[in-house]
């Protein structure tokens, strides 16, 4: 029972995250040196191992910052709050989680550089995510209890974790690559900030001032709809920089989004209760894989024939 309870404060619904950067970073890759050799798919590898791990991280991370400040002491999912494990326990488990992810970055950049100067800026970009993964809700000054947590994914899961992918295996970014990391970023941060408008009412109670908590229901809805158009409207852009026709492949994620947009705007007019969009955390997760699995695609196809 005990693992099981420690693999749902893992967090698996949201592994996608992870995974949609790291598609679309080799993607790009493969677009810009037309063949994958056993070297890359190792770097691919890799790179896939640290970012779930990263990801992990932060959940188990949030588990117990949140259980310790008694942030949480509400919800019945989280093995902190609910004393299923001791936080002390947990926290080690953490620490020890950090060192293993850690020597696998160090890993990663051992096969992928022979510059010395990049293999120390890897590193400290490598460092710095870590840290950023344990400080959301961890520490005396948690930066997510201060409404930076969007930001944060946008940086981590959006820019890094495709930017830097890419440039592990080609050591070159373009204008388009940058784009579509932003798109990635955009939709994870979405993710972040709909668990946030769900949980509205008991982070204010909690003084966990959340973007959502500072905003309130309404403004934070209408950023939530500009920012998913936004995403999208990137992601168009992207394709015509690319002539990437492919792309149109993305209309089929039209109706579930404009449902989805119709429930965040229920949310705002305060037509339905917080709790009630907290089933639409897996379908921003799914937008978001579906939306870089497309984009993967597409790009394949589209330096292929």
């Amino acid at each position: 029972m005990i693992v099981k309870r420690f693999i749902q404060a893992t967090r698996p619904r949201t592994y996608p995250l992870a995974l949609s950067g790291i598609l679309l970073a080799n993607a790009l890759a493969y677009a810009q040196l037309g063949t994958f050799d056993t070297h890359q798919w190792l770097i691919f590898g890799l790179s896939l191992c640290v970012a779930l791990g990263l990801q992990i991280l932060s959940n188990l991370a949030n588990d117990y910052g949140d259980g310790v400040k008694g942030t949480d002491d509400h919800r019945t999912d989280r093995i902190t709050a609910q004393k299923h494990i001791s936080a002390t326990v947990l926290k080690k488990i953490i620490i020890a989680w950090a060192v293993f992810i850690f020597a696998c970055g160090v890993g990663l950049l051992w096969v992928s550089f022979d510059n010395v100067a990049e293999f120390l800026t890897f590193l400290a970009f490598g460092i710095f995510a870590i840290i950023g993964a344990m400080a959301y809700t961890m520490g005396r000054k948690p930066y997510g209890y201060h409404g930076f947590g969007e930001v944060a994914v946008f940086v981590f899961f959006g820019l890094l974790n495709v930017l830097g992918g890419l440039y592990l295996q080609t050591q070159h970014i373009g204008l388009g690559d940058v784009l579509a990391s932003v798109v990635v970023g955009l939709l994870c941060s979405l993710v972040l900030m709909i668990n946030n408008m769900r949980d509205i009412d008991s982070d204010r109670l909690a003084k966990k001032n959340t973007l959502a908590v500072k905003l309130g229901k309404e403004k934070v809805s209408h950023l939530y709809r500009m920012l998913i158009l936004i995403a999208f409207f990137l992601l168009a852009t992207f394709g015509v920089l690319r002539q990437n026709y492919y792309l149109l492949s993305i209309m089929l994620l039209i109706y579930p989004i404009g449902k989805h947009l119709s429930v965040i705007h229920a949310y705002s007019d305060e037509t339905i209760l917080p709790s009630e969009i907290g089933n639409q955390l897996k379908v921003i997760v799914m937008i978001t894989l579906i939306s870089s699995v497309l984009m993967s695609v597409s790009i394949f196809f589209n330096h292929s024939f």
